[in-house]
């Protein structure tokens, strides 16, 4: 079972986004069973899928251990094969001073998916993660073997990544398997700061991903729809560079 977490600090760089895209081409195309797992407090992938914040167990009560015994019964099937650990706004009332003075907080949620993969319950995990070091994130990182770093071509987002590659480095301490999968380079289009910022971060020590993510008017209408834009608009430009996105993650699809 993969674990990818979907992280940048800095945000609107279309995490959920990918997240979404990602997850709708591996259960549809690809025949997979995936988890995903809203682990932003703002909780738009939670929203996204259900429409409001449940009141249910969501991973704020995994992270505190109060949640169902049976890892089955603490998330909610969206769609044929995919399924969702949602988000609530206690995210926000967790303090990760104070799950690291409980140390079982951070690796609850590394715990919950051990439960997921010794019933075969997904073949590939996603964490949505929130714009910042939260109690979340580092769970979820401590819990990921990969990392996806979305990045728009500014100073500002790809300021934020190498923050967040500090981070992963500090964070191989506690979890040595983690490694950066790759750097997402998201909204590409045809312009001289875009094309330069390109060329120095791809000159750069570190992973990036061949396909880059063009800008279509079509991801924000989807969002607007509450759909995946790979389902809202097959045939638009995010929607191919994601299946291709999917393809140099996961490989080509089985005949």
């Amino acid at each position: 079972m993969r674990a990818i977490a979907i992280e940048n600090l800095k945000g609107g760089v279309g995490k959920t986004v990918t997240t979404i895209s990602l997850a709708h081409i591996l259960t549809e195309t690809y025949g997979k069973k995936v988890l995903v797992v809203d682990c932003d407090g703002q909780c738009n992938l939670t929203r996204f899928y259900l429409g409001e914040v449940p009141d249910t167990v969501t991973l704020a009560e995994v992270l505190t251990g109060d949640h169902e015994p049976y890892w089955l019964d603490n998330v909610i099937e969206v769609k044929p094969g995919l399924q969702l650990l949602p988000a609530s706004q206690e995210l926000y009332r967790l303090d990760l001073a104070a799950l690291r003075r409980g140390a079982s907080g951070l690796t609850a949620l590394r715990d919950f998916l051990e439960a997921v993969a010794e019933d075969g319950g997904a073949d590939v995990v996603l964490f949505d993660c929130p714009p910042g070091f939260t109690a979340a994130s580092t769970a979820a990182l401590m819990a990921a073997g990969e990392i996806i770093v979305p990045v728009l071509m500014d100073g500002f987002s790809v300021e934020g990544m190498a923050d967040m590659l500090i981070q992963v480095s500090s964070m191989r301490e506690v979890n040595p398997a983690l490694r950066v999968a790759g750097v997402l380079i998201n909204q590409w289009h045809r312009c001289p700061a875009v094309e330069q910022g390109e060329q120095l971060l791809r000159s750069m020590p570190l992973p990036v991903f061949r396909q880059t993510i063009r800008r279509t008017d079509k991801v924000p209408e989807s969002t607007f729809l509450k759909a995946a834009v790979v389902d809202y608009s097959v045939t638009s430009a995010a929607s191919r560079d994601y299946r291709l996105l999917c393809q140099e993650i996961f490989g080509e699809v089985e005949a």
